[in-house]
């Protein structure tokens, strides 16, 4: 039995070393030296491309190496002497038979006088080089392959003596990441042939999305039938799938992708991109159509090495890489008549092939420097370190671009990424895994918006589709209109505050502005500045994201301290109006820092229930789910609303409402019991008290508003910005726009009293002694009245031309020509400050009446006129001369 299974592998492999040679010798005539090279020493190199199997890349990377072998041996700088042969066989893909034809090159007697080969060009499929490369170390023989992307074949404890010119498979994966980290996708899928190759791509994958923050959120292999494994990343509702297999293989999944309606625009595949330009359209070995597979596929993405470099620099061998492709697609053409070029095995890594046999040449033109070539052997260690070290240190520009080899004999190369557009392939960007750059081309857009609306002939633009179903959080932010509206008004009502304080300031001595406390009205202006302030932090916290933040702005303190300073001015007014009309005296300290000590007493409040609020019961930033919206477009809305809380915040809420209600409850009071008081030395206290009512209805009905409409933030900005700006206008209105009026209304010197003095405190407890003598004084005065008229009468009897003119009658002086030039004019000193002589014919009558009516004016001129008469009856004014006299005025003390 075992000679019958001997028989027949020994004869499979004769078949396909019988096959192999074939080919070689149907391209032997490319193999020919030309005659002027006149080479006359032979070095032999191994060679495997295969024609068949899985991947028959050798279909067109055999006459690359060919083309670069009659390169090589043109090159009269480049092993001098020596003719560089090939010897070439097909491995079918086949870990097996390349293992015996490795077995055949080692031991093939025709190869040189050591019968031995210098280096090995090859494998192509990585099962091969897994197999081959593992076995070549035994011998000292150096592999350089062309195709083989296996991360695997990295590990240089098994694969001492490995090198490539295909970089590793796990090259793609930094630029897989890199696009997701570009598409925000955090979710993904990894479907896996079961292969060595893939499988070890797949675990370097999944740990470069684990250091990047990225899910692998189903790992699923399959053999042959995909069919279970698609059902499965559809039932985890997977979005975005890495595929990791062959071509073959490819076909059979997209197929079944399309069959279970697993394709469109909110999937997006990542495949490899060395497959044919038209590998979807193969349809032979599946269950789909041409059409079916073209739906399936449209818009994946294809990662790949850069197999053909766009420079149109001249190469090592002397022509562009634009050259070289064309003079393969003529060679392809004839070797394959019925085929198109685009579709002949390892099109896309020919360039590669070509490279590789001219870094193989150059690497030995070096050792030849250093040894004698001709005296390799499988045994020579010290001839191998040689090699590896010349093999190692091997530079220079190819077809594919620069070609150099790191420590584990990987060629680092940038990544082209396709995608897939309307059945063709497009290039859309390069990416330089060593500096980590993504370089955009043609008419690419940096962000990739491209790559969603190649095919969108409408205006909106399409988005990258999601990783999955997204929840959509929306945040139930303060309008924007409405935030702006309601600062326009509270701006407004800045510019007219601010009015109102210069106007406060410069006429402050004017008696309509002095009678009604300007200080007071400063401190309501200031207080009403910080709440109109506070309008714009109200609505500013909702157009923020940062927590800390939006915890600073939600602090009352601002709003605090300004109802504070604004509210307890007017109070202020309010207590002292009180006091005065229920007549009750006031301590001298207190009457004169009233103002200061009741806004130092509600500030003072405020900071002791704030500080206490910090300390105990921080506010921190939390959000809280109103309700959830509909699903559209695979986006779920949730509507959220962000607060600032603490955990007894309604505790520390109540305690500030409570003392700001209070003092308004004490202010509706105090306006009540001071309804019916007319007061000069306050005297806008009527509108003080109309102020009073405003605010407590305003805020009374903003705050039942805010408790009906819970969880609404326009509604709860609205009241409270409306209750603020309509407070402060509606006061400022009452309190100032009298004073306008009144100042624009006067134009006579006696409305401007800028000589006159803000009446002190001692002021008016004298006026309000006044106030409790006026009786007495006006018994007083008419008595006075009577010794008045008394005098009067005898002067006129003796005849002196002597006339009292009371203060109130403006006469013209000069219509009293006729009165005798002798005479004197005595005014009361109530009016004038000193006598004025007059022409003796100016005289003129006064009558009882005018002088009664000018003392009953005001009592405080009524008791200076009492003075003025008694100085008369009392003998100051000399009857004889008519002038009036210095002596003192013995007047009472009470009535002076």
């Amino acid at each position: 039995m075992l000679k019958i299974l001997f028989c027949i592998s020994h004869g499979l492999f004769i078949v396909g070393v019988t096959y192999s040679v074939t080919v070689a010798h149907q391209l032997k005539i490319n193999l020919e030296p030309p005659i002027e090279t006149k080479r006359d020493r032979t070095l032999w190199i191994g060679g495997m491309f295969p024609q068949a199997g899985e991947w028959a890349g050798g279909e067109a990377c055999f006459p690359a190496a060919l083309k670069a072998l009659n390169e090589v041996n043109r090159r009269i700088d480049v092993l001098p002497g020596y003719y560089l042969n090939l010897s070439a066989y097909d491995t079918r893909c086949s870990p097996g038979l390349g293992t015996t034809i490795l077995y055949e090159l080692l031991y093939n007697k025709t190869f040189g006088t050591n019968n031995s080969i210098l280096m090995l060009l090859g494998p192509a499929c990585s099962p091969v080089s897994t197999a081959v490369g593992e076995a070549a170390k035994m011998w000292n023989l150096i592999v350089l392959s062309y195709g083989s992307s296996s991360p695997a074949l990295s590990n240089r404890v098994r694969f001492a003596t490995f090198f490539r010119t295909h970089p590793p498979a796990t090259l793609h994966n930094p630029t897989r990441i890199k696009f997701f980290q570009l598409f925000n996708w955090k979710r993904i899928a990894i479907l896996i042939q079961t292969e060595e190759v893939w499988q070890s791509t797949a675990e370097h994958l999944e740990q470069l999305a684990r250091e990047n923050n990225i899910h692998v959120a189903v790992r699923q292999l399959f053999d042959n039938d995909p069919s279970h494994a698609i059902s499965n990343l559809k039932k985890d509702d997977i979005r975005i799938i890495v595929g990791l297999f062959y071509e073959e293989k490819a076909r059979k999944v997209f197929c079944k992708a399309y069959q279970q309606n697993y394709f469109g625009e909110g999937y997006v595949w990542w495949t490899i991109g060395w497959y044919a330009d038209n590998w979807f359209l193969k349809v032979n070995d599946i269950d789909c159509t041409e059409e079916e597979m073209a739906k399936a596929v449209e818009g994946h993405f294809t990662t790949e090495i850069q197999m053909l470099t766009d420079s149109t620099q001249e190469t090592i061998s002397d022509i562009t890489p634009q050259l070289f492709i064309a003079d393969l697609n003529s060679t392809l053409r004839e070797l394959f008549p019925y085929k198109p070029v685009e579709s002949v095995g390892g099109y896309v890594e020919a360039p590669l092939a070509y490279d590789a046999t001219w870094a193989l040449a150059l690497a030995l033109n070096r050792s030849l420097t250093r040894t004698d070539l001709e005296k390799w052997s499988y045994d020579n260690l010290q001839m191998k370190n040689i090699m590896m070290e010349d093999m190692e240190n091997t530079q220079f520009f190819g077809v594919s671009g620069f070609v150099k080899f790191d420590k584990q004999g990987n060629r680092m190369s940038k990544i082209v990424v396709e995608q897939l557009r309307n059945g063709v392939y497009h290039r859309i960007a390069r990416f330089d895994a060593q500096t980590g750059i993504i370089e955009w081309l043609r008419k690419e857009e940096k962000d990739g918006k491209r790559c969603w609306n190649y095919k969108n002939n409408s205006s909106i633009e399409r988005r990258p589709p999601f990783d999955q179903l997204q929840r959509s959080v929306q945040v139930q932010q303060i309008s924007r209109p409405l935030y702006i509206t309601m600062s326009c008004f509270a701006a407004l009502g800045l510019i007219f505050a601010i009015a109102c304080l210069i106007f406060n300031i410069v006429h402050r001595k004017h008696k309509i502005v002095r009678q009604s406390r300007p200080q007071y009205n400063d401190c309501t202006l200031i207080g009403g500045l910080i709440l109109l302030i506070d309008v714009f932090l109200l609505g500013a916290d909702s157009q923020t994201t940062n927590p800390s933040r939006f915890v600073q702005l939600c602090h009352a303190y601002m709003l605090a301290a300004g109802f504070s300073i604004c509210y307890g001015a007017l109070l202020a007014k309010l207590i002292r109006a009180y006091l005065i009309s229920t007549k009750k005296a006031m301590n001298n300290y207190f009457a004169s820092f009233e103002l200061y000590i009741i806004i130092g007493t509600l500030l003072i409040i405020d900071v002791i229930v704030f500080v206490i609020w910090a300390l105990k019961d921080p506010l921190d930033f939390t959000s809280e789910e109103t309700r959830e919206g509909p699903i559209t477009n695979d986006v779920k809305t949730v509507y959220q609303i962000q607060q600032c809380r603490s955990k007894h915040h309604m505790v520390w809420i109540g305690l500030l409402y409570s003392i700001k209600g209070c003092l308004i409850v004490v202010g509706i009071y105090l306006s009540y019991e001071t309804r019916n008081l007319k007061l000069e030395s306050i005297n806008d206290s009527h509108l003080v008290r109309m102020c009073t009512y405003n605010i407590f209805i305003v805020c009374l009905i903003s705050a039942s508003l805010t408790l009906i409409i819970e969880r609404n933030q326009d509604a709860d900005f609205a009241f409270a910005s409306i209750a603020i700006i309509l407070c402060c206008f509606v006061s400022y209105g009452l309190i100032f726009l009298p004073k306008f009026l009144r100042i624009i209304r006067t134009t006579n010197e006696e409305e401007t009293t800028n000589q006159q003095q803000q009446p002190s405190t001692e002021d008016e407890e004298k006026h309000r002694k006044l106030m409790t003598e006026n009786e007495q004084l006006k018994a007083l005065i008419a008595e006075r009245e009577a010794k008045v008229n008394e005098l009067i009468e005898k002067l006129r009897l003796k005849g002196n031309h002597i006339v009292i003119r009371d203060v109130q009658r403006f006469h013209n002086i000069n219509d009293a020509s006729n009165e005798d030039s002798s005479s004197y004019m005595m005014r009361r000193r109530s009016t004038f400050l000193s006598p004025i002589p007059m022409s003796a014919t100016t005289t003129t009558a006064i009558t009882q009446s005018n002088i009664s009516n000018s003392i009953d004016n005001d009592s405080t001129v009524k008791s200076t006129k009492l003075v003025s008469i008694d100085d008369e009856v009392n003998g100051n004014i000399d009857l004889s001369t008519g002038v009036t006299s210095n002596t003192p005025n013995p007047c009472k003390e009470s009535v002076c």
